[in-house]
This record gives structure tokens, C-alpha cells and sequence, in this order.
């Protein structure tokens, strides 16, 4: 976690204080348990469970969340907790959803709620950056969406210069040169996207 550690210390250092350690037990592929307050949770069991489950859909929210944005863009609470909702239907792992869900939260004075859902949101980020450094594609970090990515970037405030798919052992990675915060310099970063490549395959062979 070398390269993000050094680019997003700030948020490490909340991932820190704010999270239980991980290992309480292994979350179930529902968002039942976390309707129902329970954050205590293996975040990396609780994505991967998402992905084994017959909700996965890795690239089945683009649309919502493009009115979600919109809506949260233009001061719009109200409307982009609905399509946060919406979002979560489909993928209840979702960490930009769970984040702007806490922002308008916390907008409304829901205190308690928008705790849990930036819990929620660091959980899920801390998951992604145990399970690499993202130096080289065979410590690379893992996701189960594409959409993982850019939220990690985006919270490590790395802006992405240009990115390329390359293959490795077997195995798909997206190889991103990222700019870091308040700096011309650029490192590489790598993530595996095996799951998420793989659903597509599925889905279009299903389709034909």
C-alpha cells in the first residue's frame, strides 16, 4: 500500500480509527445485515460474497449512478438518496453510493445514519487496498468492479493520467499512471480485474 499510503495518509489514518478489525465474522451476500446496523463486518468477505452472489452485475449501475451524481452534483439530496437506494439493489458494495449517501446524511443532520454509511464506505475502501501495494501486477489490487477503481483514485486524490488493460500470468489487469495530489509526478499502479472481466465474458455468451 506503499503508493497510496504516502497519497492518502488522511484517509488511511480514518480507515484506522474508524474501522473494526475485519475479522468479526464473514458477512453474508445481503444487504440485510447492514440495513440492520451490523458494519462489524469482514469487508473483504462481505465484496466477495457480493460477487459470488446472483446480484453481481459489475457494470449494471452506470446508469444510476450517473443520475446520482447529477442529482448529488446539483444540491439535490432528496433525489440522489433515492437512486442511492437504487444503486444498492443492484450492488450493496458500492463505495461511491455509500459515500455520497453519508455526505447528504450528514446534510439532513442524520448524524448516527451517515456515520454508519462512511463506515461502510471506508470499510469497503480499506478492503481494496489490504489486498495489494499496486506496484506490479502480481501485487496488484484487487476489485470486483471497475467502478472500485476510480473510487480509489479518487479518494487517494491520484488523478488518472492514462490507463491501458494488459494481461499477466493469466490474469486481466488495468494499468493506470496516476498523477499524485499537488505533485507533477506520476507512479503506476495496477489492478486485477479478473472478476469483473470475467461477469462481462458470461454475460455476453449468454446473450448470444
Amino acid at each position: 500500500m506503499a503508493i497510496i499510503s504516502r497519497a492518502a495518509g488522511v484517509v488511511l489514518l480514518l480507515v484506522g480509527l474508524a474501522l473494526p478489525s475485519g475479522n468479526a465474522r464473514a458477512a453474508e451476500p445481503s444487504y440485510d445485515d447492514y440495513v440492520a446496523g451490523k458494519i462489524e463486518i469482514d469487508y473483504t468477505a462481505f465484496r466477495l460474497a457480493y460477487a459470488a452472489s446472483s446480484k453481481y452485475a459489475p457494470y449494471g449501475v452506470v446508469e444510476i449512478l450517473s443520475k446520482l451524481k447529477k442529482a448529488y452534483d446539483a444540491g439535490d439530496c432528496p433525489s440522489a438518496m433515492a437512486h442511492a437506494k437504487e444503486v444498492f439493489e443492484v450492488n450493496f458494495v458500492h463505495m461511491e453510493a455509500h459515500k455520497i449517501a453519508a455526505f447528504c446524511l450528514k446534510k439532513a443532520g442524520n448524524e448516527e445514519e451517515a456515520r454508519r454509511e462512511y463506515a461502510m464506505f471506508l470499510g469497503l475502501f480499506s478492503s481494496v487496498l489490504k489486498s495489494g501495494d499496486g506496484k506490479s501486477p502480481d501485487t496488484a489490487l484487487v476489485v470486483i468492479a471497475v467502478d472500485e477503481e476510480y473510487s480509489v483514485l479518487e479518494t487517494a486524490s491520484l488523478t488518472p493520467v492514462k490507463q491501458a488493460r494488459v494481461n499477466h500470468g493469466g490474469s486481466a489487469f488495468d494499468r493506470f499512471e496516476v498523477k499524485l495530489p499537488d505533485s507533477d509526478q506520476t507512479v503506476t499502479l495496477f489492478f486485477n480485474v479478473d472478476r469483473p472481466h470475467a461477469q462481462l465474458a458470461r454475460t455476453l455468451q449468454e446473450k448470444r
